[in-house]
């Protein structure tokens, strides 16, 4: 299918459309995706969002290039301050995050991320970075989960290791959430948009992007999804949502990653 924009426009426009006026939203490294759908927000429906972009400690970026690393020194430019390290970890802990913007190396049906380790913890075959703020889902307001990858090695049955508790288990989650926070409530993928909206809590498929179906995005799951009654394609941006992108990623950050 040709299609006039790529995957990661797609899934910026489509991340854009579920923030709100009210968010405050912070998003970690590699995280150029959900930024732009940030700064998305911020052009058409919700002005008044904030967010700040990870490690750089930028409040507001209006960085001139859409940079792949939230550590970057650019990320600084037009930024309407700078948070210390501290104070960022205080609104992760605190909840005055509303939504923050996790992935992993492995996530199960329930929304559990593994950053840790995949295989035995004392010999695994891959050793990740750690926790990192995968942490803070129990206590940030909404969990939005974003992968640049999908395949049933990432889309697992079972995590090796729980570095974010997803909705596994009533008990297990009233034992650590905070009393405001949803867990993860939305997903993102090259080949979808998924939700948690489901009596247990699993993974279910909201929509599928253009070029995939039910059957291609369950193929490449490494579990039985859910199917919202109502799944379809996921909507194309506007003409006036893909201009605003460009001018957002001048550089063509999003159009040559997919």
């Amino acid at each position: 299918m040709s299609m006039d924009f790529s995957v990661s426009e797609l899934m910026a426009a489509a991340i854009s459309r579920e923030l709100r006026d009210d968010d405050f939203a912070a998003v970690g490294t590699a995280s150029h995706i959900p930024l732009c759908g940030l700064r998305l927000a911020q052009r058409t429906h919700a002005p008044n969002l904030w967010f700040l972009y990870g490690g750089s400690g930028a409040l507001n970026s209006k960085a001139s290039e859409l940079v792949e690393m939230a550590a970057d020194y650019r990320n600084l430019e037009g930024a309407e301050y700078r948070t210390p390290l501290a104070d960022i970890i205080d609104f992760e802990f605190t909840g005055r995050f509303s939504v923050l913007f996790l992935g992993g190396m492995q996530i199960d049906k329930y929304g559990n991320m593994n950053m840790v380790a995949v295989g035995d913890y004392a010999k695994p075959k891959v050793r990740g970075p750690g926790t990192v703020g995968l942490a803070f889902t129990a206590s940030v307001q909404r969990t939005f989960v974003y992968v640049q990858h999908h395949d049933p090695r990432l889309f697992v049955e079972k995590v090796d290791f729980v570095s974010g508790r997803g909705h596994s288990g009533p008990e297990e989650v009233a034992a650590y959430r905070r009393p405001w926070a949803q867990g993860p409530t939305y997903l993102i993928s090259p080949l979808g948009v998924f939700d948690f909206e489901t009596p247990d809590g699993a993974m279910r498929l909201r929509s599928y992007h253009p070029g995939q179906s039910v059957e291609s995005v369950q193929a490449k799951t490494g579990f039985k999804l859910a199917v919202a009654p109502d799944v379809g394609p996921t909507p194309a941006p506007t003409a006036q949502e893909l201009r605003i992108i460009r001018e957002i990623d001048a550089g063509g950050v999003l159009r040559a990653g997919a």
